[in-house]
């Protein structure tokens, strides 16, 4: 019940703030929303879990995070420079990437990643099988020897 009445309350603060405005109406709707969101997810509520709030998780996913933006920032001059060359020296290509990650949220942050990082899109995600695209041939090399699911697998740990 605690654990419930933790995550409605983060979820109504949410709520709370894309509203912006709050009336008697919007507070009904936000609760009913949150409630919704809560029982359609309570499986994935792996953030409260005692095992996950460890400092070394917590020191890996501010590094993951880190090492996203810095790569987001990275690959945008790549794409930038390819696009805006007269020749446009693209060679799109599909991998398929066989992911060592067991947990499905992990799973679906690196799949995320992926996407966030210009250049590359995860297409689709079965189990520990991700097929990508990338705009580049060079990339495939990038996303087989990927930073973020060696960071993600220390999360696991």
């Amino acid at each position: 019940m605690k654990r419930i009445l933790i995550v409605m309350f983060l979820f109504l603060i949410f709520w709370i703030i894309l509203a912006e405005k709050i009336s008697f109406e919007v507070a009904v709707l936000g609760i009913f929303i949150c409630l919704w969101t809560y029982v359609f997810n309570h499986g994935f509520n792996v953030i409260l879990t005692k095992n996950f709030w460890t400092l070394d998780k917590i020191r890996h996913m501010i590094i993951y995070l880190f090492i996203l933006v810095k790569e987001i920032v990275i690959a945008n001059f790549q794409v930038a420079k390819v696009v805006m060359s007269r020749d446009m020296k693209i060679t799109p290509t599909v991998v398929h990437f066989r992911t060592r990650l067991k947990s499905d949220l992990n799973r679906t942050i690196l799949a995320n990643s992926i996407t966030l990082t210009p250049g590359t899109l995860t297409v689709q995600m079965e189990n520990d099988l991700l097929t990508i695209h990338c705009l580049q041939k060079d990339y495939v090399e990038h996303v087989l020897n990927s930073k973020f699911e060696k960071i993600l697998l220390k999360v696991e740990e």
